[in-house]
């Protein structure tokens, strides 16, 4: 009986450690269940082996009774000879059995320690609030313009994630029997050879497809273009090579991405947030983000990472400093946001959060959201509000998902939620509905856009919300289009709700060299150029009722906003000779 307990026992820790992958460091809990497992056999066995020395005493209790009958062989009587040649073994087998149950009851003690007592002494919040507002590191109060290079319009994200699944799961069906074998696992936006893509692995839809292709995996991934809806690709092959995931979310036994990395050697530390990523050469890796819990139990903060190549399994380990460039973030964003939202919590302390809540900041929503900038990095955004009634934003904070470097900007204003109702309060006789409204610096003005989609989700049009004043809104069928109008309403406005004038406006005269006329959305844009100016200048009928009437060789003056781009928005036409 009791052999057969021990290696039940056996198997279920092996089971355990296969299936819950306990971390095995100080900091971690889950790896007490294991340590008060083997404190009970320890006591069990030692209890079992010296029940015979006290089996009288113990027969006369109730639990004696139960035992005779779970382990009767335990009661039978003996002949009463006294082996006198094993007296002394027997003695020293007691000894043995004695440190057994002791080295039990330290396991349990320590288990029990781990799991429920220490926590609460070594991470509980009204014990160690600073240490928690800390974990984000300086936050440096900083400028919008100067950290936040103006934009490129081709780098403008209006496919959000819904509509991004949508265009993906429609070149899946595409191709005949593919749906039945994968399905497309978690987006994740990033930038590749210098473009915005969600990308997305094909992953095994089951376990019998699992079995089907175990030896090589799912096949392929999909890519997704941010900026330009009409650019989807199903790629499953490289160079030439045909793509296959062998080591994913969806596998099974050691295919499963985070069981294949805890038992390749990562089993003393954290690891969380598999994000899919493709390198400039399309080849497929996961990046998995290695923690530490850094306020006793809790408070937990990325360390490192390791890169799996998702299709040979290679494996390489890398701190956040030796990143290689190509990989977008490390930074999990439900780390970050819990380290922003204690930031907010605990200026003031602990029970300041609980009770007066004086000067506490908190995140406008429950998550964050990724934006990129013209110097190649890449931010978690969230809006910052105050705690009290009126709940009002006083500015946005940005950390990098790479290094956690975090700034706050002090520019008060609209909350993505008004940016929202504001961009569909201006075609609300279409019934379009906005989609999630990211954050951009738009000729040096803090500017929401959020993309514009019908009920079935297709992308109608795009809008331009300022975040200091929601009111101000400029909606196209394109970014083109959308841009132009918001300009106009800021130029409407005498920029006056500009916060920053680093941009200023370009004025020039000179005659036409080339023109041309544009149809989009249904509205007429008219592009043209001045002799001795490389430069694109575009406006329409809006601007002025005397565009469509240019020609070349007509003497103009322009007004425009100098973003430095080579296609520029007028604010202002007047002809000169006509």
């Amino acid at each position: 009986m009791l052999p057969f307990l021990i290696i039940a026992f056996l198997v279920v820790n092996f089971l355990y450690f296969f299936m819950e992958m306990p971390v095995l460091a100080f900091g971690f809990t889950d790896w007490s269940n294991v340590i008060i497992a083997w404190g009970i056999l320890f006591l069990f066995i030692s209890a079992l082996i010296l029940l015979n020395k006290f089996r009288l005493f113990i027969s006369k209790t109730a639990w004696g009774e139960v035992l005779k009958k779970l382990f009767p062989q335990l009661f039978q009587e003996r002949p009463h000879v006294v082996d006198i040649a094993n007296y002394q073994n027997q003695g020293q087998n007691y000894k043995r059995y004695r440190m057994l149950g002791l080295v039990g009851i330290i396991l349990l003690v320590v288990g029990v320690s781990n799991l429920l007592i220490l926590p609460i002494l070594t991470s509980a919040p009204m014990l160690y609030s600073s240490s928690y507002r800390g974990l984000l590191g300086e936050v440096k109060e900083s400028s919008f313009t100067s950290d936040i290079e103006p934009i490129n319009l081709s780098q403008i994200r209006i496919v959000d994630e819904e509509t991004a699944r949508k265009l993906a799961e429609k070149i899946i069906g595409e191709v005949p029997a593919l749906g039945s074998e994968v399905q497309i696992g978690e987006l994740s936006l990033q930038k590749v050879r210098e473009k915005l893509y969600y990308v997305a692995p094909l992953e095994h839809r089951g376990i019998f497809q699992w079995l089907t292709n175990y030896t090589r995996g799912s096949k392929g991934f999909v890519m997704v273009s941010a900026t330009n809806p009409q650019d989807v690709h199903l790629v499953q092959s490289v160079n030439g090579k045909e793509v296959y995931l062998k080591y994913q979310m969806k596998g099974f036994f050691f295919d499963y991405l985070p069981r294949y990395v805890y038992f390749n050697g990562f089993f003393n530390i954290g690891i969380s947030d598999f994000s899919f990523e493709i390198d400039d050469d399309l080849n497929p890796y996961w990046v998995v983000t290695l923690y530490k819990n850094k306020v006793g139990y809790h408070g937990s903060d990325a360390v490192g990472a390791v890169i799996v190549n998702a299709q040979t399994g290679e494996i390489s380990r890398h701190t956040i400093e030796d990143l290689p460039r190509w990989i977008d973030r490390v930074q999990p964003e439900s780390y970050v946001y819990k380290q922003v939202k204690d930031w907010g919590d605990y200026i003031n302390g602990f029970w300041n959060s609980v009770f007066a809540k004086m000067g506490t900041l908190k995140p406008t929503g429950d998550e964050l959201h990724l934006i990129y900038g013209n110097d190649d990095s890449v931010y978690w955004y969230t809006r910052i509000t105050s705690s009290g009634k009126d709940g009002s934003s006083v500015g946005f904070i940005l950390i990098n998902s790479r290094t956690k470097e975090a700034k706050w900007y002090k520019v008060s204003g609209a909350d993505e939620g008004g940016a929202k109702k504001s961009a569909e309060g201006q075609v609300q006789e279409k019934s379009y509905r906005a989609g999630y409204p990211i954050l951009y610096n738009i000729g040096g003005v803090p500017t929401y856009i959020a993309p514009l989609k019908d009920k079935e989700g297709l992308l109608k049009a795009v809008s331009f919300i300022s975040v200091e004043n929601y009111n101000l809104v400029g909606v196209g069928a394109d970014i083109e289009g959308g841009l132009r109008a918001y300009q106009q309403v800021l130029a409407s406005k005498g920029n006056q709700f500009v916060p920053s004038q680093e941009n200023k406006a370009l004025k020039l005269q000179g005659k036409i060299s080339r023109v041309s006329q544009v149809v989009k959305g249904g509205e007429s844009y008219f592009y043209f150029m001045i002799e001795g100016d490389n430069r694109i200048f575009v406006g329409s009928s809006n601007t002025s009722p005397k565009i469509p009437l240019v020609k070349v060789g007509d003497l103009i003056s322009v007004t425009a906003n100098d973003t430095k781009e080579n296609t520029l928005s007028i604010t202002e036409f007047i002809g000169e000779n006509y």
